[in-house]
C-alpha cells in the first residue's frame, strides 16, 4: 500500500483546467449553502400538532432536498463519531471492553428504542418550534448510519498489519500523521462501501422517521419520507409513484456524484504491486479535477495532513517552559471528573430503568423471553439465507469493475427503497402463496439484512490484490478450488464485518418485518419486534424497556461468543500483508 498515494503516478500530466468546471463547483457550493439555509428555516417554524404535506409533485424537489440534507448532516456526525469512537476502542484495551459491547447493543436496538425517547425529550426541550423534531430526525438517521461505519473502521484498525505501524515509527510519524497516512488509507475502501450501505439504510426507514406518530400525537416533518407516508395513507397511487421516482433520482444522483468518485479514488489504497488491466474511471471525478477551485480546496485540505519535512536536529538543547494554560490543563483531574459524570448519568438511567421494569409482571417476562427466541431464529435464518445469496453476487460484482459501474447504482436503489412501500406488497404476495407472516417475516427481514453482507463482500472482493488473482490464473485454479483458495479467504474479513452489522440490522428490522400495516389492516408475527412495536403504539413503556433490555443483553452475549471469535479468526489468518 502506498503511504503517500498522491505520488503513485508522478508522471501523470496536469489536467487541462476548465472555467465551466469552476462555475459548476461554485454553483454547487452556493446551492448547498442555500439548501442549508432552507433547512434552517424549517428548524425555526413554529411547532404544529400536525404538518400538512402537499402531495403535488411540484413540492417533491423541496421535500427531497430536505430529506437529503437531514441525511447529509447525520452522515457528517456519523463520520466524526466513527473516527473518534473506533480509534479509541481499537487502541485502548480497557475502554475496548466497554465500548464494543455498548456498540453491539446500540446497533441492535430497534428504531423505536431511539425514536420514542429522543423525540419526546427534544420536543419537551424545544416546545415552541420545530428544532426538537428536526434534531430528532437527524439523530435517529444518525443511529441508523453510524454503527455500521464504526464497526468497519474499528475492524480495519484491528487488522492493520504490524509492518505498516513499524514504518510509521521509522518515519517518526506523529499520531496525526499515522492517522491520516496509514490508518485512514488502509480503512478507506471498507469505509466507502459501508458508508454507502449506511446511507441506504437511512433512506430505508425514512418514511418512519419523518412521519413518526405515538398514540394520538403526530410528529411529522416535511420530507420525501412523510410524503410517502401521506400518499400511502390516502391510497394515492400517483403520489406514491412520484415519491418512488424522487427517491430513485436522489439515489442515482448521490451514486454518480459522490459514491462513484469515492470508489474510484479509494482504489489508490489497494495493497498490491501489480495493477489491474482495467482501471475504474469516474467522469465526474475526472471533470471536476479540471477545476481551479477544486485544486485550491484540495491544496488547503492537503496542507492539514501533508507530511512535514523532518527538521535537522538542533545543535543545542532548549527546554521550553509550559505555558500557564498548559499547567492549568495538566492540573485538572480529567479522568475522575469524567468517571463521576458517567457514574451520575448511568446511576440516574439505572434508577429510571428499574422503576420501569418494576411494573413488568412475571408472565410478561416469560412472553418477552419466548418472543426473543422466535426473533433469534428469524435473525439467524435471515443472515444464513442472505449470506448464500450475497456472497456469490458480491464476489461477482467486486471482481468485475466494468459490471460494478452499472450494478452498484441498482443495488443502492434496492437497498434504499423505503420499507412501507415494499413490505405491504411482499406481504400480499406471501398471502397469495398461502403463506403467513410467521415465516414470511424472514423474507422481510432479509431486505434489511442482505445489503450489509453484500456491500461488505463487494468491498472485500474489490480489495483482493491483483497479484493473488494473477497467481490463481497461473496455477489454473477454477471453480470451487478458486473459491476456496482466493475468494472466500479474501472476502472473509469483510464478510465477518458484514455479519456483525447484518445481525444488528436484522434485529433492528424486526420491528417492521414482524409488524406490517397495509390496506387498513395490521399483520403481526409473534416475536420481539412486533412486541416492541405494539408496546410503542400503546404507550406501554415498561414492557418496551424490558423488551429492549432483554434484546441488548442477549445481543452482547451472542456477539461476545460468536461474532467476536469469528472476527479474531479473520484478523489472525486472512490479512493482506505486504
Amino acid at each position: 500500500m502506498d503511504l503517500n498515494p498522491a505520488q503513485r503516478h508522478p508522471s501523470t500530466p496536469e489536467p487541462r483546467r476548465s472555467v465551466v468546471a469552476d462555475c459548476l463547483v461554485v454553483v454547487a457550493l452556493i446551492g448547498g449553502l442555500f439548501s442549508l439555509i432552507g433547512l434552517g428555516h424549517e428548524f425555526n417554524h413554529p411547532f404544529q400538532s400536525k404538518v400538512d404535506i402537499d402531495l403535488s409533485p411540484w413540492y417533491l424537489p423541496y421535500y427531497t432536498m430536505l430529506s437529503f440534507l437531514r441525511g447529509a448532516v447525520a452522515y457528517v456526525l456519523s463520520f466524526a463519531f466513527t473516527l473518534v469512537y473506533a480509534r479509541w476502542a481499537a487502541y485502548d484495551r480497557q475502554a475496548e471492553r466497554f465500548l464494543i459491547p455498548l456498540l453491539d447493543i446500540l446497533q441492535s436496538m430497534p428504531l423505536s428504542a431511539f425514536l420514542v425517547p429522543i423525540e419526546l425529550a427534544l420536543v419537551a426541550i424545544f416546545p415552541h418550534n420545530n428544532i426538537g423534531i428536526e434534531l430528532s430526525c437527524i439523530i435517529v438517521i444518525f443511529t441508523g448510519q453510524v454503527w455500521n461505519m464504526t464497526f468497519s473502521f474499528y475492524y480495519s484498525l484491528k487488522a492493520l498489519p504490524a509492518d505498516f505501524a513499524f514504518v510509521g515509527k521509522l518515519a517518526r510519524f506523529t499520531p496525526w500523521q499515522k492517522f491520516t497516512q496509514i490508518e485512514l488509507p488502509f480503512a478507506t475502501k471498507g469505509m466507502v462501501y459501508n458508508s454507502m450501505v449506511s446511507v441506504a439504510g437511512g433512506w430505508f426507514f425514512l418514511s418512519i422517521i419523518e412521519a413518526f406518530t405515538i398514540g394520538d400525537q403526530d410528529y411529522r416533518v416535511k420530507g420525501v419520507g412523510s410524503y410517502m407516508s401521506v400518499a400511502q395513507e390516502q391510497k394515492n397511487g400517483w403520489a406514491q409513484f412520484y415519491a418512488v421516482v424522487a427517491v430513485v433520482i436522489m439515489v442515482v444522483a448521490i451514486d454518480q456524484l459522490i459514491w462513484r468518485p469515492l470508489i474510484v479514488w479509494s482504489n489508490r489504497f489497494k495493497i498490491e504491486d501489480t495493477e489491474a488491466e482495467f482501471q475504474e474511471r469516474s467522469a465526474v471525478l475526472r471533470y471536476f479535477s479540471r477545476s481551479w477551485v477544486v485544486k485550491w480546496l484540495n491544496e488547503r485540505f492537503s496542507s492539514l495532513i501533508r507530511r512535514p519535512v523532518v527538521a535537522a536536529a538542533p545543535t543545542t538543547l532548549t527546554v521550553r517552559q509550559p505555558s500557564v494554560f498548559a499547567k492549568l490543563y495538566a492540573s485538572i483531574p480529567w479522568r475522575p471528573i469524567f468517571l463521576i459524570m458517567a457514574a451520575v448519568i448511568l446511576g440516574f438511567g439505572a434508577y429510571s430503568l428499574v422503576k420501569l421494569l418494576w411494573a413488568v409482571t412475571f408472565s410478561e417476562w416469560l412472553n418477552i423471553m419466548g418472543c426473543l427466541l422466535l426473533t433469534l431464529i428469524r435473525v439467524l435464518t435471515a443472515i444464513a439465507l442472505s449470506t448464500l445469496i450475497a456472497v456469490p453476487i458480491g464476489v461477482w460484482i467486486g471482481s468485475n469493475p466494468k459490471l460494478s459501474k452499472y450494478l452498484m447504482p441498482l443495488t443502492q436503489i434496492a437497498a434504499s427503497f423505503p420499507s412501507p412501500l415494499v413490505f405491504p406488497n411482499i406481504v400480499i404476495l406471501i398471502y397469495l402463496l398461502h403463506g403467513n407472516l410467521q415465516w414470511g417475516s424472514v423474507v422481510l427481514m432479509m431486505l434489511g439484512t442482505i445489503w450489509y453482507i453484500l456491500f461488505n463482500v463487494i468491498s472485500g472482493a474489490s480489495a483482493i490484490p491483483q497479484d493473488l488473482r494473477a497467481c490463481t490464473q497461473l496455477t489454473h485454479l477454477k471453480g470451487w478450488q478458486k473459491w476456496r483458495t482466493l475468494y472466500l479467504p479474501g472476502v472473509f474479513p469483510a464478510l465477518t464485518t458484514g455479519w456483525i452489522t447484518a445481525a444488528g440490522g436484522a434485529w433492528n428490522a424486526s420491528i417492521v418485518s414482524e409488524y406490517v400495516q397495509y390496506q387498513g389492516k395490521t399483520e403481526t408475527a409473534t416475536g420481539l419486534g412486533s412486541l416492541i412495536q405494539q408496546a410503542t403504539d400503546k404507550g406501554q413503556f415498561s414492557v418496551l424497556a424490558a423488551a429492549v433490555l432483554s434484546m441488548a443483553i442477549f445481543v452482547v452475549i451472542f456477539n461476545r461468543f460468536v461474532w467476536k471469535r469469528l472476527s479474531a479468526i479473520a484478523q489472525e489468518r486472512y490479512q493482506f500483508l505486504t
